[in-house]
C-alpha cells in the first residue's frame, strides 16, 4: 500500500508470524544463497523496507526463520529421544524422521542440512548457524546414549561417539534419499533395514 507521501510502506493487517513462515519456507526450498531479497518480497508479500524494519536484513532473517524451523517443525529427534528405552529411541528416530520428510506442506528435506550446506565466504555465518544446530542434534542424542549404556541398554563395547555419528549419518542420509524423490514407502523400507542391521 501507498503512504500519505506516496511511498510504499508495510501492508495493512501485516502478520509477521505468516511473513516469517513463508520466509523460512523459502529458505527451506532454495537454501540461503538460492534465495533472493526479492524472491522474499515476493513470498513475504512485503516490500525491502518493511522487511528490514521488522526482521532486519537477510542475514538476520534466515537466523530468525532457522528459529522458527526449529521450534515448529523440528521437534521430531528431541520427542524421539524421549522415549523410555534405547530401542523405542531408535525406533522413533527413524520413525519421525521418515514421517517429518514426507509430510505435505513444506519441502522433502531437514533444513539444517540443505539451508546453508555449500556456502560462499560471504555466507559463512549461515552454515556456521546450521553447523552449530546439528552438532548440538548430536550432542543430545549422543547424551541419551551414554544414559542408554549406564543404564546397561547399550553395551559398553560400544563407542558412543561413533554410534551417535553412525545414527546421524543415516538419518541424514533419509534426508538426501528425500529430496531425491524417494517415496514414504522407500524411505520406510531403508529405515526398517537399517533397524534391522542394528538388531532391532
Amino acid at each position: 500500500m501507498k503512504t500519505g507521501n506516496g511511498k510504499m510502506g508495510r501492508p495493512i493487517g501485516f502478520d509477521k508470524h505468516a511473513a516469517l513462515e513463508a520466509a523460512m519456507l523459502l529458505f527451506w526450498e532454495r537454501g540461503y544463497e538460492g534465495t533472493s531479497m526479492a524472491d522474499l518480497t515476493q513470498a513475504m508479500g512485503l516490500n525491502p523496507s518493511s522487511i528490514y524494519a521488522a526482521f532486519g536484513d537477510k542475514h538476520a532473517l534466515f537466523r530468525l526463520a532457522v528459529k522458527r524451523y526449529m521450534e515448529m517443525r523440528a521437534q521430531y529427534a528431541g520427542k524421539a529421544l524421549e522415549e523410555p528405552t534405547l530401542e523405542r529411541v531408535v525406533r522413533a528416530l527413524f520413525d519421525n524422521t521418515v514421517a517429518f520428510l514426507t509430510t505435505p506442506g513444506h519441502p522433502a528435506r531437514c533444513m539444517t542440512l540443505s539451508g546453508a550446506v555449500g556456502c560462499s565466504v560471504d555466507a559463512s555465518p549461515a552454515r556456521d548457524i546450521m553447523t552449530e544446530i546439528r552438532k548440538q542434534n548430536e550432542t543430545a542424542m549422543r547424551e541419551r546414549f551414554l544414559q542408554a549404556r549406564n543404564s546397561g541398554e547399550l553395551s559398553k563395547d560400544i563407542n558412543v561417539g561413533d554410534y551417535t555419528r553412525y545414527l546421524s549419518s543415516i538419518l541424514a542420509g533419509l534426508s538426501i534419499q528425500a529430496a531425491n524423490g524417494s517415496t514414504k514407502a522407500e524411505l520406510k523400507r531403508t529405515a526398517q533395514m537399517a533397524l534391522r542391521h542394528l538388531g532391532y
